[in-house]
């Protein structure tokens, strides 16, 4: 996949994010009356899709972030999670603006 090809993701603008302290955060979405518990990692990787960016990029921003994690395990991490968040509408596949 080239690097045009490759989507880029973004929290849906609809959605509450509320920190719960160190532990994490909850997600509300609603448009579907969704609620989800995310934990740190998840709060990582939900902060790093405020502003669009491809499953490689949200890995390079927690490996910055986080010391002694192996990047393997941190991309398995980040695509599991972007496919629940994508499947539960939390995230969605950005558009570039039409002009």
């Amino acid at each position: 996949m080239t690097i045009e090809n490759t989507p880029r993701y973004s929290t849906n603008p609809d959605v509450s994010c509320r920190e719960e302290g160190p532990d994490g955060a909850l997600l509300f979405n609603p448009d579907t009356d969704d609620v989800l518990v995310i934990n740190l990692t998840g709060l990582l990787i939900w902060r790093a899709l405020s502003e669009p960016r491809s499953q490689e990029e949200v890995v390079e921003a927690l490996v910055a972030q986080c010391n002694n994690v192996p990047e393997g395990q941190v991309t398995q991490d980040v695509e599991e999670f972007v496919q629940q968040l994508i499947g539960r509408e939390f995230i969605g596949i950005y558009k570039e603006p039409t002009p």
